[in-house]
């Protein structure tokens, strides 16, 4: 009954599946992959967060000759996220799923305890075994799944590499623009303002002298709507952006090329690479990027999985109701841009380097997404940076 069931709701929906070797088809029932990435909101080639993550997948599937593809969710809905994993769960047939994203969260306790024979590698993720998914009280935990491992990321981290070397190089009208308010995009928001923070301390500024306005646009996707918001900050005064959410960016990049010094910070991976258009090399506005090895920590799980069973243990093991496997930069999940001496107006490679030993004698000290409420920024202490919380 199941299988049908997922048949029945499969053929109602339409999918965009990318086969083994990157080319794009229409999946079939009859078709049947090693490891299907299940993913996040937005394209699957959006230039960072889903397409750094199925490079994860693909990048280990050819080196181990197996085959691989994607689905994405019909909308943004836990029964489109269920749809998708029986879909390769039943009719793929896959060994593996890689589900991407907090909003994978309610359609997982439900699926991964039923597949106990598929394995599943959720990354960006909440702890499945310690959730109240609905935010109603109430505990909607899963027991331990020997099938699941669980990774998340410190962006705190990498947010507050992004804050520090920008301020250091000059700035002093900062903005963070992220999407939605998810524990990821806070976590890079709060590093980020206290990045700052740190550095104004370290230059001797005076007490005050920064500014950043902070704002959550509810979305992952561009518009015309928020190249207008994002405008209106540069018009402000406001020097650079952190852009912190999927393809908003494109809308801060063409804010950006409207005027004159008008600088980004981008998200996730490289973005000065990634988002250029067809025809240009890099995207110059964009000064740095505060990434997480989202392509290198997939690959990991991803290989550990088909290498044996002790391979696998090691990330089912390390996750249970207290902790899952958190990557920073001591871990090597959480870093910023290569330092490139074009991108930066005074800042030196010596200060680069000094900005990364710094952080790792802070890096336990960083709020995260625990110490705010509803991710408005938590200013209590801050002596250097003024915070204009733009609520929605």
């Amino acid at each position: 009954m199941k299988k049908l069931i997922a048949l029945l709701l499969a053929v109602l929906m339409l999918f965009s599946v990318a086969a083994c070797g990157g080319s794009d088809e229409e999946s079939s029932a009859e078709e049947t992959y090693d490891i299907v990435f299940l993913a996040d909101l937005g394209s699957i080639y959006d230039g960072g967060f889903n397409e750094y993550s199925f490079y994860g997948i693909r990048d280990y599937a050819e080196e181990a000759g197996l085959t691989y593809t994607y689905l994405q969710p019909a909308a943004n809905d836990d029964q489109s996220r269920i749809t998708i994993f029986q879909q390769a769960a039943d009719q793929m047939q896959a060994k593996m799923v890689v589900a991407v994203g907090y909003l994978w969260d309610a359609a997982l306790l439900q699926m991964v305890p039923e597949y106990p024979d598929l394995k599943v590698v959720y990354a960006d993720a909440d702890n499945l075994y310690n959730i109240d998914a609905d935010y109603d009280g109430v505990d909607d935990s899963i027991e331990h799944c020997d099938n699941l491992a669980m990774i998340t990321y410190k962006e705190q981290e990498c947010g507050w590499l992004a804050g520090y070397t920008v301020v250091m190089d000059g700035y002093r009208k900062l903005g963070f623009f992220g999407g939605m308010a998810v524990p990821a995009v806070i976590r890079f928001g709060y590093g980020f303002i206290e990045g700052a923070e740190a550095a104004a301390a370290d230059l001797g500024l005076e007490e005050g002298v920064l500014e950043c306005k902070y704002y959550y646009t509810g979305t992952f996707d561009a518009s015309p709507d928020l190249v207008t918001f994002v405008s209106n900050w540069y018009t402000a005064g406001t020097e650079i952006v952190f852009s912190c959410g999927g393809t908003i960016v494109n809308s801060v990049i063409q804010a950006a090329k409207d005027g004159e010094n008008r600088m980004i910070v981008g998200v996730d991976c490289d973005e000065y690479y990634s988002r250029a258009v067809e025809g240009e090399e890099c995207v110059p506005q964009i000064v740095t990027s505060a990434m997480k090895d989202m392509e290198g920590s997939i690959y990991a799980a991803v290989k550990a999985g088909f290498t044996s069973d002790a391979e696998w243990a090691k990330y089912t093991d390390a996750c249970s109701a207290e902790s899952i496997i958190k990557l920073g930069y001591a871990e090597g999940g959480a870093c910023i841009a290569d330092y490139r001496a074009e991108n930066w107006k005074t800042l030196t490679e010596e200060q680069y380097k000094a900005a990364h030993d710094k952080l790792a004698t802070v890096k336990d000290t960083l709020k995260t997404d625990a110490d705010g409420v509803n991710g408005a920024p938590v200013t209590d202490g801050l002596k250097y940076i003024v915070v204009d919380y733009i609520e929605q």
